[in-house]
C-alpha cells in the first residue's frame, strides 16, 4: 500500500513537472505556494491523479463556492470551496476546501452516535457525524489553504482523505 502510494505521487508530480513546463505561467507547479485554489485548480489535480470527477454549479449563497466537484471514486465524494472570494471575480479562489462523503445507513440515531463517537476518538483529521434524521452519515476533512500549501502537500492531503474515506468503510463493516 505504501508502495502504492508513493508511486501515485512520483508519476502526480513528475506529470505537474511536464504540465508546468508545457503551460507557462499558469502551470500547475509542485513547489508554488498556493494560498488559494480554484476549482479548476483542483480539478486538475483530480485529473493527474486519475480520479473522475464531474463539475456541479450550486448555490453557495456566499458561503460556499457556486461549483463543487463530484468525485467518484468508489463512493463518491465532494469537494467545496469556502472562504472563496466574490463569484462575480472569475475564476472564483477559495482559502479553504471541504472534502465530504455521503453515506447512507439504517442505524438510527442513537446507535449510530455511539459507533462514531468511536471513531472520532481513534481517527485523525476526517471528522465524522450523523444527520439529524440519523438516516445518514457524514464523514468531512477540511483542508486550509491560508498561509500557503503546495501542491504536493495537497496530493498528501487528497491521499489522505482517501484513506480515511476507505478506513472509515471498513470501520462500517465491522459494526
Amino acid at each position: 500500500m505504501v508502495f502504492r502510494i508513493t508511486a501515485v505521487l512520483f508519476v502526480v508530480l513528475a506529470s505537474m513537472g511536464c504540465l508546468a513546463s508545457a503551460r507557462g505561467d499558469e502551470a500547475i507547479s509542485s513547489q508554488q505556494i498556493y494560498a488559494t485554489m480554484t476549482m479548476q485548480d483542483v480539478a486538475e489535480t483530480l485529473d493527474l491523479l486519475g480520479l473522475t470527477h464531474q463539475q456541479q454549479d450550486i448555490e453557495g449563497k456566499n458561503i460556499v463556492a457556486n461549483t463543487r466537484l463530484a468525485v467518484m471514486d468508489g463512493v463518491t465524494w465532494f469537494i467545496y470551496g469556502y472562504n472563496c472570494t466574490k463569484p462575480e471575480i472569475k475564476p472564483q479562489a477559495c482559502g479553504e476546501l471541504q472534502l465530504r462523503a455521503l453515506i447512507e445507513t439504517q442505524a438510527g440515531p442513537e446507535q449510530s452516535s455511539i459507533s462514531l463517537n468511536q471513531w472520532n476518538q481513534h481517527n485523525r483529521f476526517a471528522r465524522v457525524y450523523s444527520s439529524d434524521s440519523g438516516k445518514t452519515i457524514i464523514l468531512e476533512m477540511d483542508i486550509y489553504l491560508s498561509g500557503g500549501i503546495t501542491l504536493s502537500n495537497f496530493v498528501d492531503q487528497l491521499l489522505l482523505w482517501r484513506g480515511s474515506l476507505r478506513k472509515f468503510a471498513l470501520f462500517l463493516e465491522a459494526k
